[in-house]
């Protein structure tokens, strides 16, 4: 056969595929929790709207730009810049906080009038599966921090008027109480394959608050997945192709079945843009 015919046969089934399957590219702006209803938000270039978890079949990029400003009316970053940890560059974020730095290490500029490090902070217990963790947050947002992580259960331990203030509460509880700040993905992706200990929870907690003030425990339990899963989900790396049926959410990952249980973590997702097939 001529190579001609090779390359003719070859764009002819290119095109044939390009009439079965749809494929578009947005760009992920925002991922949050309401109550236990998870919000996943693109940009297409035209319109925000809600990506619907319940196929999956996307290819998600290597690379971060910032999402842009959220308040109001969406507005794309105007330099399109490159992000790593955060999903907004300075200039975008700026007109919610000085320094984005202080979402993770609050510094207590004299100079900064934020809402968001001026508003009263809550401490907090927090149980994922039977480890326990500490941790701080916004007052108003103590819930939706909460089920941000995936908790199971939590307890208020202070509450307290500035980040930095709670910054400061939250490691020296975690350091008194020999409690960590974090518990690593493989932790919380082994504990949805076991039948939560509620008896070890209560355990732990009256072991806490034999040692310091510490509110009632309440339990998390309405996230849309249902538990113990058969096994542990592997975390697969965020860039790349996910493909497959959603199992369920909780905190910051979706399980989805694909040749076994596995798990893209959707925290990480805004900033990236995604190549979705339909």
């Amino acid at each position: 056969m001529h190579s001609s015919c090779v390359f003719k046969k070859a764009d002819e089934l290119l095109r044939s595929r390009s009439k079965l399957f749809h494929e578009k590219e947005v760009h992920v702006v925002s991922f949050k929790w309401i109550d236990y209803s998870p919000e996943l938000k693109v940009y297409d270039g035209d319109n925000i709207s809600e990506l619907d978890l319940g196929i999956l079949n996307i290819n998600v990029s290597k690379e971060k730009t910032c999402v842009g400003t959220l308040q109001d009316d969406y507005a794309p970053c105007p330099n399109g810049a490159t992000v790593s940890i955060f999903s907004q560059c300075q200039r975008c974020a700026s007109t919610w906080i000085s320094r984005l730095e202080c979402i993770f290490e609050p510094s207590g500029c004299e100079s900064c009038s934020s809402d968001f490090c001026e508003k009263e902070h809550s401490v907090y217990l927090a149980f994922l599966g039977k480890y326990p963790k500490i941790g701080m947050t916004r007052k108003a947002r103590l819930k939706q921090r909460l089920i941000e992580q995936g908790a199971d259960a939590y307890a208020l331990l202070a509450t307290v008027d500035h980040r930095l203030k709670a910054r400061e509460e939250e490691r020296t509880l975690s350091n008194m109480l020999n409690i960590p700040q974090r518990v690593g993905h493989k932790k919380k992706l082994a504990q949805m394959a076991r039948k939560l200990d509620r008896t070890g929870m209560q355990t732990t907690y009256r072991g806490i608050k034999n040692r310091t003030a510490v509110g009632e425990l309440r339990y998390l339990r309405d996230y849309p997945i249902r538990e113990p899963l058969r096994n542990a989900p592997r975390l697969r790396p965020t860039a790349g192709i996910h493909r497959g049926k959603m199992v369920g959410l909780k905190g910051r990952f979706l399980i989805y079945e694909s040749s076994g249980l596995q798990a893209i973590d959707l925290s990480d997702l805004p900033g990236r843009k995604l190549r979705i097939r339909s």
